[in-house]
Formats: structure tokens, C-alpha cells, sequence
């Protein structure tokens, strides 16, 4: 049974064994929320593969202003912003997202929206975090 148990644990860490985390910062505005972005270089192709994690995070209604939705935004050094999607938060204030980029230097930001079809983020940042794949 404890072999079994092992076993299982590392089967479920493998995938991500070489991955390199990123701490995510919290807004003036959120301070309780966290996160972190788990990067991993995919071996077939030069795509990376993200896994965001996000705690502490109150339902977006719950917010001063409201907001009904977070959204999740890939940021490039040269300015281009593009959305990725929303992340959804649970009854215990978790999130996650798992997100596949051909970007290697960018910033990825969580903001509160009003809608899903928000095509720019919002000035209501909630966490950010800086990626740089070598």
C-alpha cells in the first residue's frame, strides 16, 4: 500500500518536474490574494505549458468596484496584450487554469472584469506575475 501510495505521488508531480515557478505579486487593492504560474517547456515543440494557481481570491462580485469575472492576459515586452481566458474561482477562493504559449519573456496578469468579452484588461489588476523562458 505505501508503495502504491508513492507511486501515485510521483505520477502526479512528474508532468511538471521541470518546471520553473513564478511567484505572483498582489494588487494594493487585493493584498490577501496569491498565486503562482508553474512553467514547463514542451519537449516536442517550442511551446511552453503554464499552470496557474491562484488562492485568496474573493468572488468577483465581492469586489469594490464589482466585477463579475476574472480574466487572465499574456502581456509581451513589446506592449501586445492578449487575453487568454477567465479563471474561475471556487467556494474556498481557489483558481486554476492551465494555458499552452509560443511566448518566452512576458507578464502575465489576472484582472477583474466585467464580462468575458473584455478585450483590453481593466485598471482593476489583481495579480501579476513576470515569465522569462531560457
Amino acid at each position: 500500500m505505501k508503495g502504491l501510495l508513492v507511486m501515485v505521488s510521483l505520477l502526479a508531480i512528474w508532468p511538471w518536474a521541470g518546471s520553473k515557478e513564478y511567484p505572483m505579486r498582489a494588487s494594493s487593492s487585493t493584498p490577501a490574494a496569491a498565486g503562482i504560474v508553474r512553467v514547463q517547456k514542451d519537449k516536442g515543440n517550442e511551446n511552453t505549458k503554464l499552470d496557474i494557481k491562484v488562492w485568496h481570491l474573493a468572488n468577483a462580485s465581492r469586489l469594490t468596484p464589482t466585477a463579475n469575472v476574472y480574466i487572465v492576459w499574456f502581456r509581451t515586452r513589446d506592449g501586445a496584450t492578449v487575453k487568454q481566458g477567465a479563471i474561475g474561482v471556487d467556494k474556498n477562493q481557489k483558481g486554476e487554469v492551465k494555458l499552452v504559449t509560443v511566448a518566452k519573456d512576458f507578464e502575465v496578469l489576472i484582472t477583474a472584469e466585467q464580462s468575458e468579452s473584455a478585450n483590453m484588461p481593466s485598471d482593476f489588476e489583481v495579480l501579476r506575475a513576470d515569465v522569462t523562458i531560457r
